[in-house]
């Protein structure tokens, strides 16, 4: 009789069982096949071989079949290492992790120290942040073999994770301990070694400790900028500031440039632990602008070519004459070599209203000079043309930066006619159209300029996205394949993870009410985040094996905070966002909204768009149709290039109408909203979904908590103020549960509202607290028509009588829809209101006259 070896089989079939394990490591998927049913064909019944033949299905992707015959195996064989561990492989493969850890563990239970299930339920655990969890198997995994360093320092990390500063010291020090007497193998792994363990001492709190010990290594770190870089940080933070002068003085003789250098100098200038590193909106004494200017003369001298030197005083130089006088010097050799990035560098001082006036006039006094003498004030030599160029392009930037379009306009326009030829001009253009409210003329101006020079990739990226914000979606797509690969952009925009394209492709289909399309590329974007978090799973040995310590700390903490992106939140206010749509059934309203517009048209206006529409909706059709077809032809094509066959999975659904065919939008909309209450509580929109969810789920409690968090976030914000109101109203008005009804009560307060006062009272008490606010006074007339419908006329006159003059462009557009779509007045008070808006607002095309019919001829 054969002998059975451990795995249950004779000696022939064991060996067959072990070539299986070697074709599926070596990814001879199809040989593990063959050898495996061989064994199976003797011993059917033989659980380890049909896991190992699942674990090599689903690597032939025939994933149902590789879960059927891997639960046999472990129904089969319930106490087999192998087949838990397979189970788990499975499970790991699907991104399931939970799962996995659980066959993981069930593995466990059955050879506690294998060393490979070990290592990869570790691998879990920290992707799960189960941190617990994870210093528990490494520290199993260190004492099992204490000799492999990793080991070592994946449970010092663990300790670390935790915040057991003191404890993972000690785990790097009993490390240290075994190199005694011995040279280092790797100079720069053993300096990271080092520098990790300072970095453990000093968010430990234990900052004396800590700069010594860098003071003792020095001589063994390879990284010698970030050791400085420490070493003055550290001086600042323990008040040894002429030390850290001297420190950040040694730094700035080799990198003049760097900003944060900098805000440490002036930290230990100031003898201050508070490191400002830009002043534009802390206050500043004069005691501190004479010290910081007097600095900033010395590294002047010092550093006679630093853009840095000669920036930074703009930010907190409060004394007029001083400030005009930095910033000819800093802006005029810009000006004069045609520096287009110029405006870019200076906006942010423009947040100061004195800012702002000086530097316009600065800029009207130079354009004076040039256009009477063409030589600059305080100049004897007679400038170059293009410098009344870029002064005037710097002329229309501030003004279109102060709401001045037209006048911006004039400016560009001027420029224009002076030098033609300048592709940066139309670009400056394109953005004062944007700002003025007339996307499709921003939209021709931007591809004006991206003709000029079609291999500017920048130029492309900007046209495609202005043709989006104009709502252009077929004309963005055939701009922006002209920089992708040949055959289908979308896919292969895709696989680059373009998120800015996919973020305003997303946003024009949802403003054009396709849902399906919009979902489509909101989704994309979550799919991106979800991959990048993916992506970390290969660091988790890699960066320990190569210690690059630090540096996978911040990875950690930097994934950690990864679905706070502002990438991700704008996708999840557009998830969100079409969600709701669809849950307020919008082809109703739009077909509403249509009705409303054609009722103030004459009949031959109304048979014209009729006809518009129609033929609109036939060229889109036909472009989707004939980019379709295109997509088909090229992917067959090159299908099978030199024998090899496309990898790539067909799209079964490219419009999204999958996405937007959901049973219950709302609960979608409640589990994008779960995220972002995880991972970005400090922006105001969470706290607001988070109430008009809860109240559209009838669920007032969580509303009341997410409004109670608005509330203390921004309590003067109009947005808040609105959300509030309707609460409080359904509230009140609704027969609630007396428990219910009583947390609430006791919680008006925090609320804002005083004791016996009414919805009407709250927002008629918020209006009077703000009556220069246009967005205010907009939201309360909205508001007094919702809480009391009989009012719906008072609030039409409201909304028509405000002043436009301090009123953003958007809040014209949002009071005039309101005067439509909520019929808040009578048709003459909603073109009165649009004809005063156009007065504010010439260049916006939602203010636009109707242009009459003419007659044909």
């Amino acid at each position: 009789m054969a002998a059975v070896r451990e795995n249950g089989l004779p000696a022939k079939e064991s060996a067959l069982f072990k070539s299986i394990v070697k074709h599926y490591e070596i990814k001879q998927y199809k040989k593990g096949l063959k050898a495996a049913d061989s064994v199976l064909k003797k011993f059917p019944e033989h659980g380890e071989t049909l896991a190992m033949k699942g674990l090599l299905l689903n690597s032939l992707d025939k994933k149902a079949e590789a879960y059927e015959l891997v639960r046999k195996g472990v129904k089969l064989d319930i106490k087999s290492q192998v087949c838990w561990h397979v189970f788990g492989l499975l499970y790991r493969s699907d991104r399931d992790y939970l799962m996995a850890i659980k066959c993981y563990r069930g593995a466990l239970r059955q050879e506690p120290d294998n060393m490979k299930i070990l290592r990869d339920l570790s691998m879990l655990q920290i992707q799960m942040r189960d941190l617990p969890g994870f210093l528990e198997t490494r520290q199993k995994l260190l004492t099992i073999k204490p000799t492999n360093r990793m080991h070592w320092f994946t449970f010092a990390i663990s300790q670390h994770l935790l915040k057991r500063y003191t404890q993972a010291v000690g785990v790097v020090d009993a490390y240290e301990k075994t190199l005694e007497g011995a040279e280092p193998e790797n100079e720069y792994e053993h300096s990271e070694m080092l520098l990790y363990k300072n970095m453990l001492l000093e968010e430990g709190g234990l900052l004396h400790k800590a700069l010594d010990h860098l003071n003792e290594i020095e001589p063994l770190v390879v990284d010698k900028v970030s050791l400085r870089e420490k070493v003055a940080q550290l001086l600042v933070k323990l008040g040894r500031f002429e030390d850290a002068k001297k420190a950040y003085n040694d730094m700035l003789d080799r990198n003049p440039e760097h900003f944060t250098y900098h805000a440490g100098l002036q930290s230990a200038e100031l003898r201050t632990t508070t490191v400002t590193e830009r002043w534009l909106h802390s206050e500043v004494s004069a005691e501190t602008e004479h010290a910081l200017r007097e600095l900033y003369e010395r590294l002047q001298k010092r550093f006679p070519r630093s853009n840095v030197c000669r920036r930074l005083p703009l930010d907190f130089s409060r004394d007029a004459a001083y400030f005009r006088e930095v910033f000819a010097a800093y802006a005029l050799p810009y000006l004069r070599k045609g520096v287009p990035s110029l405006f870019a560098d200076i906006k942010p001082l423009l947040a100061r209203a004195d800012k702002r006036e000086q530097i316009g006039q600065l800029i009207g006094e130079w354009i004076s000079a040039l256009d009477s003498t063409g030589i600059m004030p305080d100049s004897t030599e007679r400038e170059m043309p293009q410098t009344l160029v870029w002064i005037l392009v710097l002329a229309s930037q501030h003004a279109d930066s102060s709401g001045r379009t037209t006048e911006a306009l004039a400016y560009i326009d001027r420029a224009i006619g002076h030098t033609p030829t300048c592709l940066d001009l139309y670009l400056f253009k394109a953005r004062v159209f944007k700002h003025a409210g007339d996307a499709i003329n921003a939209s021709k101006c931007m591809d004006e300029g991206r003709m000029m020079d079609l291999a500017d990739r920048y130029c492309n990226t900007k046209a495609t996205r202005y043709m989006l914000r104009a709502n252009q979606v077929n004309e963005a797509a055939k701009t922006i394949a002209l920089f992708t690969k040949d055959g289908d952009q979308h896919s292969n925009l895709f696989d680059m993870q373009c998120m800015w394209y996919e973020l305003e492709s997303g946003e024009a289909y949802l403003r054009l009410a396709d849902y399906g399309r919009a979902l489509k590329n909101f989704s994309a974007v979550e799919k991106h985040f979800t991959d990048i978090l993916e992506d970390q799973f290969d660091f988790h040995t890699y960066c320990v094996r190569k210690m690059t310590l630090r540096a996978y700390v911040k990875l950690l903490r930097l994934e950690d905070g990864l679905w706070g992106h502002p990438f991700y939140v704008r996708a999840a206010c557009g998830l969100i966002d079409t969600y709701l749509r669809l849950v307020d059934k919008p082809k109703l309203e739009a077909a509403a909204a249509e009705e409303e517009q054609q009722d103030e048209m004459s009949a031959a206006e109304r048979k014209k768009l009729e006809s518009k529409r129609r033929k609109a909706e036939a060229k889109v059709k036909a472009e989707v149709e004939a980019q379709r077809r295109n997509q088909s032809s090229t992917g067959s094509a090159g299908a099978n290039v030199k024998g090899k066959k496309k990898d790539k999975v067909a799209d079964d659904d490219p419009d999204g109408a999958a996405l937007a065919d959901v049973l219950d939008p709302l609960a979608k909309a409640s589990g994008v909203l779960a995220t972002l209450q995880t991972h970005a509580p400090h922006d105001l929109r969470t706290h607001l979904y988070a109430v008009e969810i809860s109240m559209r789920k009838g669920k007032l409690l969580l509303a009341l908590r997410a409004m109670l968090k608005a509330v203390a976030m921004a309590p003067t914000d109009a947005r808040v103020h609105r959300a509030k109101v309707l609460f409080v109203h359904e509230a009140r008005a609704k027969e609630l549960p007396p428990v219910l009804k009583d947390v609430i009560a006791a919680n008006e307060r925090s609320l804002g509202l005083a004791e016996g006062m009414g919805v009407s009272q709250l927002n008629a008490s918020f209006g009077a607290c703000h009556p220069a606010s246009f967005g205010a006074q907009l939201v309360c007339a909205e508001l007094s028509s919702a809480i009391a419908p009989a009012e719906k006329s008072a609030a039409g006159q409201r909304v028509a009588a405000l002043d436009l003059s301090h009123a953003s462009l958007q809040e014209a557009v949002d009071a005039h829809a309101l005067l439509l779509k909520l019929k808040l007045g009578d048709k003459s008070i909603a073109k009165a209101f649009k004809q005063r808006a156009h007065a504010r607002f010439p260049l916006a095309t939602v203010f636009a006259p109707s242009k009459q019919p003419t007659a044909s001829v």
